[in-house]
């Protein structure tokens, strides 16, 4: 028979079982307790990283960023706006603000208007400073009135074409430049490069739009004087005035109307002259983009041409001069002889067109200077001379040669005596 085992007591079973069943409560602790600590070495690690982001970007806003901005609510009111730059760093600026606002009122400001400053950062790659102005009513809830605004637009022009100069105090501020439009209510209208008041005397033959800014036709027109004299094959004496208009009344932003004008240094334009632009002007729209390069200027649009000019285009060819010499005279010719008049006999005439009866023959002999009438600019027309109700010839006048005493005497108290 074999042998059986042992049977251990029930005491030392249930001390077994006890320390197993404690051996794997504080297996389970462990494990909990690793991966609890796992757990929060893990978040601790990603907080102090964010925290750390955090604050390496507010360093970093706070030393290329750094700026003033006013209130939404005064970017909003601001319908007029510009711009200049000042060689100072924004640090030192921001506390000059009061006294920078106080400066471009002097040079610009106008009656119960304020300035005030709407942004001032730092420009990129350089040490300058951006700052972007406003003009705003005085009170802030009324309007600027139309004389006020026509004064102030005309300012801001002689600024941005260096007509005048934007002078502020140059120990703190040193010299603005890159002066700029950026709103105007009603649009900006600037003539580059010309006294005003030379435009003033011309009239504008056609427009046209371009894809660029004032600022861009102002620098580059030169090349836009000497392609539309090309484009348009203008004469040696004739010459191209514009003036460039934006209709957000901005410098710096596009699109911009051109409003073109030719004068001829001979005087005005004869009407054949003016048909040849026109046909030239609608001819040279799509194909030769008026003879504009694209690559500077971009594509030529809305060409349109003043009713004036227009109108020439259905007119008829004048018929030539007789003289080359009298085709450009403007003026009204003068002819070396008098003009031809009727007698001064009321009798002698109908009152109504196609009446006429016949006048008795004219009381002296035709004078070979009749029969000239001058049309103001137009060569003299010689018109027929007047005939005879009868087929005799004309009579004729001598005079009997006397004494003056006599003579005196048979004239006296009669009509005078035929020339």
């Amino acid at each position: 028979m074999g042998k059986s085992e042992p049977q251990l007591p029930i005491d030392n079973q249930q001390q077994e079982q006890n320390h197993d069943g404690s051996f794997l409560f504080d297996l389970g602790s462990s494990v909990i307790t690793q991966l609890l600590s796992f757990k929060c070495v893990l978040v601790l690690f990603l907080s102090v990283a964010v925290l750390l982001t955090s604050v390496f970007s507010i360093f970093q806003l706070h030393h290329t960023q750094i700026g003033f901005d006013a209130k939404d609510s005064i970017k909003n009111s601001a319908t007029i706006q510009a711009y200049f730059r000042l060689q100072k760093p924004v640090s030192y600026l921001l506390p000059q603000i009061t006294r920078l606002e106080y400066d471009v009122y002097a040079e610009i400001g106008v009656p119960h208007t304020q300035v005030t400053i709407l942004s001032m950062h730092k420009a990129s790659g350089s040490n300058s400073t951006h700052v972007v102005f406003s003009v705003l009513s005085d009170p802030i809830n009324s309007t600027i009135n139309p004389v006020s605004l026509s004064m102030l637009r005309s300012s801001l022009v002689d600024l941005f074409t260096q007509r005048s100069n934007l002078t502020l105090t140059t120990s703190i501020f040193g010299q603005p430049s890159f002066f700029d439009i950026l709103k105007f209510p009603g649009g900006i209208t600037v003539i580059p490069k010309q006294p005003p008041s030379l435009w003033m005397l011309k009239q504008a033959l056609f427009n046209f739009t371009l894809p660029n800014s004032v600022r861009e036709i102002v620098e580059n027109f030169g090349e836009l004087q000497e392609q539309l004299k090309t484009g348009l094959y203008l004469k040696p004496y004739e010459s191209v005035y514009v003036q460039v208009t934006n209709k957000a009344g901005s410098t710096s932003d596009s699109p911009v109307t051109v409003q073109a004008s030719i004068v001829s240094d001979l005087g005005n334009l004869v009407p054949l002259r003016l048909k040849q632009l026109a046909q030239t002007i609608t001819q040279s729209s799509d194909t030769r983009n008026l003879g504009l390069d694209h690559s500077i200027f971009g594509k030529v649009k809305e060409i349109s041409l003043s009713s004036y000019l227009y109108y020439t285009l259905d007119a008829p060819t004048p018929s030539p001069s007789p003289s080359p010499e009298l085709e450009d005279h403007e003026g009204p010719i003068i002819s070396p002889y008098p003009a031809f008049s009727p007698p001064q006999h009321s009798s002698h005439l109908s009152p109504k067109i196609g009446h006429e009866k016949s006048s008795p023959p004219l009381p002296h002999a035709p004078s070979p200077c009749d029969g000239f009438k001058i049309f103001p600019g137009r060569p003299p027309t010689y018109l027929p001379l007047p005939r005879h109700h009868s087929n005799s010839p004309p009579p004729t006048y001598q005079k009997t040669k006397m004494p003056l005493d006599r003579e005196k005497e048979d004239y006296k108290g009669s009509a005078p005596p035929p020339v």
